[in-house]
C-alpha cells in the first residue's frame, strides 16, 4: 500500500475547474499549507486540557518545507510544572547547556500539537512527568491585575402604590443601590450605599461599605482597609472600620478548594486507581510502582465516603475505603486558613464605637482531624475560641468552645461558655442524607462582642432599652431521603431556639415530599411554627411546576397554602422567554388569598428586558384594595483609558474587550452584549483566580473587518478589571463581478492583487471574488499565471460606506489586458 501523500504534497488539476472553456491558471501556490516559522510565539499553552497561560514559546526549524516544533529548555519545563529531576542525564546536561528540546524527545509518551489557527500548543504529558501540583493550577505570574478604570454599578426602581380607598393618595417610593469602584495598579477601590426617598419628603442615603484592598500573592490573602465585615467563620460577623488580613480560598486550584480526604496507598507495578463515590468515578489515573498520594480531589459535599481500588498490571484488583464527610470548617490536610482584623466595632445603636482586636486561625492536621481556634479582645471583653473537626467513618463532626469573659458596670466580670456541635453524614446504605445537624448552647454569663457593649451601654444609662434576645440554645436538624425510583424523596427541616431573657421556645419543623411525573414537578409540604410567646400555626403548602413548549422556553408554576386559621393562598405564574436571544423575558401571575375570612384577588405582569447596555424592568398589578406599578433599570458605566462603555449589571470581577472596527460582534455565552461603536464591550462577571474563555461571535460584524482571532483566556485577580485585545483587520470590502473584454471568465483561482502587490482575495465561481481592504477607489490587477499575457486589470471606485449594512456591496468592473487603456467602472 503506497504511503499517503504529506499536505504539503497535493496536487490540483486545474483542466477539472476550467472545464475546457476558460484559460489554464496556475494553481502551486494552493500545493503547499503554511509552515509555522521558526522563532518565538506568544501562545496559549494548555497540559492535559488545562491552561497553563499565554506564553512566548521557542519554535526550531525542522528543515525546509516543514513546520517548526515547540522548543522547551529548563526553565519553561520548571515553569510548566515537568518533574526535571527525573529527566535522563544525557537530556539535563543538554539543557543545562542553553539547549532546548521538543518534549517529544524529552519525555516518554509525550506529544504537542500546534494549532496555528487558534495560536494554542496542545501537550499530553503523562501523570509521572508532572509535579505535584494540581492540573488546574494557574502560576500566579499568570493573575492579570487588570488596567486602571473606574466604575459605577446602579440598581434603579421607582414604585407605585394606590389603595382604592381614595382617601389614600398615590404613594411613591424609590431605591437606588450604588456599588462604585476605581482600581489603580494592584489597589481596589471599593464604595456601596443606597439612597431611598418617597413624594412624602424622607430621603435618606446610607453608606454600607468603603474600602481600598488587595491582594497579598505570597500568602494566597486580601488586604483590606476601611469600613467592611469580619468573616464569620468561627466568631459572629460583625461590621468594622480598620483592616483585615485575610487567607482567600478563591486562590488556591478548584481542586484544592473545600474538604476532600487525601486518598494514600502502595502500588505493585504500574497500577490503574480508581476512586469512586457512590458509583460514581471522581479520578482515575496510572501510578507507578511505589507509594501513592492523590490530595487533589474536588470537593463533593456530603456525597459519602470514598471506594478506591487499584488494579495491577497483572489484573490483580485491590480495594479499600476512605471516610469522607465534611462540617464547614474541615481543611484538606496541610492547608491552613487565617484571618486578623483591627478596628472600630460599628452598629447604628452604639453611641461609642469600641477598638478591637479579632484573630482566627485552622489549619488541616490530616484526614481524620483539622484543628481552629480564634481570639476577640477589646476594652472590657475578651473571648477565646478553640474546636475541631473530625472526618470518621461515623460521620463528620465539628466541636469548638468558646470561653468571654465581659465586664459589665455595677456586675462586674462576667463569664461564659458558648459550646457548638455540628454533625454531617451520609448513610451509604439508605442513601439518608443528614446534610447538617446543629447545636448551640451558651451560659447566661456569655455574651458575643456585639451584645456584650450592646448591654455595657444600656447599664451605663447611655441606651434607654436593650431589645436584642440573649440566646441560650439553638438547634436545627436537615435530613433528606431520596426513596426508591420512581418514588421521589423526603425532607426534613427542624430547628428550636431558646432565650435567657425572654419564656418560651421558638420551635419550627417541616415535613415534605417532591417527586416529579413525566414533565410535571410537584412537591407537598406540612409545617408547624410555635413562637416563644406561645403563639402557634400549621401550614400545608403545594407546588407545581410544568414546563410548556417544545423548547420548554415557558414555565407554569402553582402555589396553594393554607393555615390553621383559615387564611389561604392561591397563586400561579406562567414565566417565559419573548424572543430566540433571551433578551426579553416576561411573568404573568393571577393569585387570591383568604385572611381573616376577607378575600383578595390580584393580577400581575412584569417584563425584564436585556440589553447591551442595561437591564430594564417594569411591572403592572391589580388587585381588589390596591394597584401597583414600578419602573426598574440595572447596570453600570465603566470609565477607562479608550473613554466610557455603557454595561450591563457587574460581579465583583469583571472585564472589557476591545476589538477595533468591530462594532456589533457578540460576546459569547453572554445575553445581549455586543460590542459598541468605538468597539468595547464590557465582560458582565468573571471567575477570579480561574481561566475564563472569552470567544467574539462574528454573527452581525460588518464584512468591512476581520477578526484575526475570536478566542482568548483571562485569570483575572478578584476585583481586577483585565483587557482582553482582539486583533482587527480593517478595509472596505466588496463582491466584485469580474468582465474580461473578450467575454471569457476570468480563470477560477486567480489571484486578486491591489496597487502594492498585496493579494486581496482569490476569483471564485462566476468570475467573482470577495475581497477586502479595498480603497475608495483604486485599480485591481488579477493574476493567473506568470507571464505577463496571464493578467488583466480593472479600475474600481466605491461609493460612499454605509455602516448599517453588514452584507458586502457588489461591482461590476471589466478587467483589461495592461497594454490596453482602462475602461471606465460599472457601479
Amino acid at each position: 500500500m503506497a504511503d499517503t501523500p504529506e499536505p504539503s504534497a497535493v496536487q490540483f488539476e486545474s483542466a477539472f475547474l476550467s472545464n475546457g472553456a476558460a484559460l489554464p491558471v496556475d494553481l502551486s501556490r494552493f500545493e503547499k499549507r503554511n509552515i509555522v516559522a521558526a522563532g518565538n510565539h506568544n501562545i496559549d499553552v494548555f497540559i492535559n486540557q488545562q491552561w497553563q497561560g499565554r506564553l512566548d514559546i521557542p519554535f526550531q526549524s525542522q528543515g525546509p518545507d516543514q513546520d517548526a516544533v515547540a522548543c522547551f529548555d529548563l526553565a519553561l519545563l520548571h515553569r510548566l510544572g515537568i518533574a526535571t529531576e527525573r529527566l535522563s542525564i544525557e537530556h539535563t546536561e543538554q539543557l543545562q547547556s542553553d539547549r532546548c528540546l521538543p518534549i517529544e524527545v524529552l519525555l516518554a509518551d509525550a506529544f504537542s500539537e500546534f494549532d496555528f489557527s487558534s495560536q494554542q500548543l496542545s501537550l499530553s504529558i503523562a501523570q509521572v512527568w508532572l509535579k505535584r501540583t494540581s492540573l488546574d493550577y494557574v502560576d500566579p505570574s499568570q493573575w492579570d491585575s487588570g488596567i486602571t478604570a473606574g466604575f459605577a454599578g446602579y440598581n434603579l426602581n421607582v414604585y407605585n402604590l394606590k389603595p382604592r380607598n381614595q382617601q389614600e393618595g398615590l404613594q411613591t417610593q424609590g431605591y437606588l443601590g450604588l456599588n462604585t469602584g476605581i482600581n489603580l495598579g494592584g489597589w481596589r477601590l471599593r464604595h456601596d450605599g443606597a439612597l431611598t426617598w418617597s413624594n412624602q419628603g424622607q430621603r435618606r442615603y446610607q453608606s454600607q461599605s468603603s474600602y481600598a484592598q488587595r491582594d497579598i500573592t505570597p500568602w494566597l490573602s486580601q488586604l483590606t482597609l476601611g469600613e467592611t465585615y469580619t468573616p464569620g467563620d468561627l466568631f459572629d460577623s460583625v461590621s468594622f472600620i480598620g483592616a483585615r488580613l485575610a487567607s482567600d480560598d478563591r486562590m488556591l486550584p478548584h481542586s484544592q478548594s473545600g474538604f476532600a480526604p487525601v486518598v494514600r496507598g502502595v502500588a505493585n507495578s504500574n497500577a490503574r486507581v480508581v476512586v469512586r463515590q457512590r458509583g460514581v468515578i471522581l479520578h482515575e489515573s496510572t501510578v507507578a510502582p511505589g507509594a501513592f498520594e492523590i490530595d487533589d480531589l474536588q470537593a463533593t459535599g456530603y456525597g459519602g465516603d470514598l471506594e478506591v481500588a487499584i488494579t495491577e498490571a497483572d489484573g490483580q484488583v485491590r480495594s479499600f475505603s476512605v471516610p469522607y464527610t465534611a462540617v464547614p470548617l474541615s481543611l484538606r490536610p496541610g492547608q491552613q486558613r487565617y484571618s486578623a482584623t483591627f478596628g472600630t466595632l460599628q452598629n447604628p445603636r452604639l453611641v461609642n464605637e469600641p477598638v478591637f482586636v479579632e484573630g482566627n486561625w485552622q489549619y488541616g492536621l490530616n484526614n481524620l482531624l483539622s484543628a481552629y481556634s480564634g481570639l476577640t479582645f477589646a476594652s472590657g471583653y475578651g473571648a477565646f475560641l478553640l474546636g475541631g473537626a473530625l472526618n470518621t467513618g461515623l460521620g463528620a463532626f465539628g466541636l469548638d468552645v468558646t470561653q468571654a469573659r465581659t465586664h459589665l458596670p455595677g456586675l462586674g466580670s462576667q463569664q461564659g461558655q458558648s459550646l457548638r456541635l455540628s454533625y454531617a453524614k451520609t448513610l451509604n446504605a439508605t442513601d439518608t442524607q443528614i446534610a447538617l445537624a446543629t447545636h448551640r448552647y451558651s451560659t447566661q454569663g456569655y455574651f458575643n462582642l456585639e451584645d456584650a457593649f450592646l448591654n455595657r451601654q444600656y447599664l451605663r444609662g447611655t441606651s434607654h432599652s436593650l431589645d436584642f434576645l440573649h440566646q441560650r440554645s439553638r438547634s436545627a436538624l436537615t435530613l433528606g431521603q431520596p426513596l426508591a425510583e420512581p418514588y421521589g424523596q423526603l425532607h426534613l427541616t427542624a430547628s428550636a431556639t431558646r432565650y435567657w431573657n425572654y419564656p418560651g421556645t421558638d420551635l419550627n419543623y417541616s415535613l415534605g415530599y417532591s417527586n416529579h411525573f413525566k414533565r410535571l414537578t410537584y412537591g407537598l409540604s406540612a409545617a408547624r411554627e410555635r413562637s416563644a410567646s406561645g403563639r402557634r400555626d400549621n401550614v400545608l403548602n403545594l407546588t407545581l411546576s410544568l414546563p410548556l413548549g417544545a423548547d420548554r422556553s415557558k414555565t407554569l408554576n402553582t402555589n396553594a397554602s393554607r393555615s390553621q386559621q383559615g387564611d389561604s393562598q392561591v397563586q400561579t405564574t406562567l414565566t417565559g422567554i419573548a424572543d430566540t436571544d433571551n433578551r426579553l423575558s416576561y411573568g404573568l401571575t393571577a393569585s387570591h388569598d383568604r385572611n381573616h375570612g376577607k378575600g383578595n384577588g390580584n393580577l400581575s405582569g412584569n417584563l425584564l428586558y436585556r440589553s447591551p447596555i442595561a437591564e430594564l424592568s417594569g411591572s403592572l398589578s391589580h388587585g381588589s384594595n390596591v394597584s401597583q406599578s414600578s419602573l426598574g433599570a440595572r447596570g453600570a458605566v465603566v470609565a477607562h483609558a479608550g473613554g466610557v462603555t455603557l454595561s450591563q449589571p457587574l460581579t465583583d470581577t469583571f472585564g472589557l474587550v476591545k476589538a477595533e472596527h468591530a462594532a456589533g460582534a457578540h460576546l459569547s455565552s453572554y445575553t445581549a452584549v455586543t460590542l459598541d461603536r468605538a468597539g468595547y464591550a464590557v465582560i458582565p462577571s468573571l471567575t477570579p483566580y480561574r481561566s475564563n474563555r472569552i470567544e467574539l461571535d462574528p454573527k452581525g460584524l460588518s464584512t468591512d473587518v476581520e477578526l484575526k482571532g475570536t478566542v482568548q483566556q483571562t485569570v483575572p485577580r478578584a476585583g481586577a478589571i483585565p483587557l482582553l485585545e482582539f486583533q482587527t483587520a480593517y478595509g472596505r470590502s466588496a463582491v466584485v463581478q469580474l468582465q474580461k473584454v473578450d467575454g471569457q471568465a476570468v480563470p477560477f483561482g486567480s489571484s486578486v492583487l491591489d496597487e502594492e502587490g498585496v493579494e486581496l482575495g482569490v476569483v471564485g465561481q462566476g468570475s467573482q471574488a470577495f475581497v477586502r481592504g479595498l480603497q475608495e477607489q483604486g485599480r485591481l490587477t488579477i493574476t493567473w499565471g506568470t507571464q505577463p499575457t496571464e493578467s488583466c486589470q480593472a479600475a474600481y471606485e466605491l461609493q460612499k460606506q454605509d455602516k448599517t449594512k453588514v452584507q458586502p456591496k457588489t461591482l461590476v468592473v471589466s478587467c483589461t489586458p495592461p497594454h490596453q487603456p482602462f475602461q471606465a467602472p460599472e457601479v
